[in-house]
């Protein structure tokens, strides 16, 4: 009795059957994607957050260690003796904010090495990863926009408005001592005062104006009846509303631009952080930026 062959030849796909495998895997691919992004976005969106955190903890770090908060550019926390307080940057221990907080984050042998070599933060070629967001298009993975110097770059402005309040009615300058303190100056309450908040690092992103975190010069003055002129330091300095999300090379230079979807990241002087979104009245950012308007903030916050 013949043996009936349980098994058939191997035979090769058709055309017809490969096409239809394929947009399978291109439908599938088409569902994983968007998916994919969104998960990117978020793990972006939660570092930023962690990251103003962070700086918004070390401000307070450094209130209650020193009395006094940083100025927005200056000495910390006051002139060391024989300063020579003439506005130029061979001063001893000039810098900014994100120079005075390195200690505060972890950063203490980047602090100490700068210290020695450069005495003042203009020089900051270090890439600290706290300074950038991940969800920032303009940021270089090496935090260096402009090969050409050793200056690093940061996704994030402190509130000028905050750390450098007007002493006597007039604005302060680098020549004064740091007057900013917590809670004395901040009355509308540390958990209604922004600290820190995104902003592109390279505004517009192909050949802008890029933001470095050591940062003590450039073109945009304050926006106020009381212009200091201390220059593009990454800062408020201006009371706008933000630019939420701007296409790369539609970004202003002299505005923070939030780098998330559905709104802009901001950190507050009690520690928390909240995005603050599209909706927001001009009036009631104002009121956020502003220490001590006395005004509440409005629903849309």
């Amino acid at each position: 009795m013949p043996i009936v062959r349980l098994f058939r030849r191997w035979r090769g796909f058709t055309l017809i059957e490969l096409l239809v495998v394929i947009a399978i895997i291109a439908i599938l691919i088409g569902l994983l994607l968007p998916a994919v992004q969104k998960v990117r976005e978020a793990a972006a969106r939660t570092q930023s957050s962690n990251n103003l955190k962070q700086m918004s903890l070390a401000l307070a770090n450094m209130n209650d260690t020193y009395g006094v908060l940083p100025s927005i550019d200056g000495h910390y926390p006051k002139a060391p003796p024989g300063a020579i307080i003439d506005g130029t940057f061979n001063q001893p221990t000039i810098g900014t904010p994100f120079f005075y907080m390195l200690p505060f984050i972890e950063q203490q042998n980047t602090y100490n090495i700068m210290l020695t070599r450069h005495y003042d933060s203009w020089w900051c070629g270090f890439n600290i990863k706290t300074y950038v967001s991940p969800a920032d298009p303009s940021a270089p993975a090496n935090g260096f926009p402009d090969n050409s110097n050793p200056r690093a770059g940061t996704s994030y402005a402190p509130n000028d408005f905050a750390l450098m309040p007007p002493l006597y009615g007039n604005w302060p300058s680098r020549n004064d001592n740091p007057t900013a303190r917590l809670p004395a100056t901040i009355t509308d309450g540390t958990s209604n005062t922004i600290s820190f908040a995104e902003k592109r690092m390279m505004c517009p992103m192909n050949g802008g104006s890029v933001f470095y975190w050591g940062e003590t010069g450039g073109g945009c003055n304050r926006q106020s009846s009381n212009p200091v002129g201390i220059g593009s330091i990454p800062a408020f300095n201006t009371l706008a509303l933000p630019q939420f999300n701007p296409p790369p090379n539609a970004c202003n230079p002299c505005m923070l631009n939030s780098s998330t979807t559905g709104g802009i990241l901001v950190g507050l002087f009690d520690g928390s952080v909240r995005v603050v979104t599209q909706g927001i009245s001009q009036y009631t950012w104002a009121n956020a930026v502003l220490p001590n308007d006395g005004n509440p903030l409005g629903a849309d916050w």
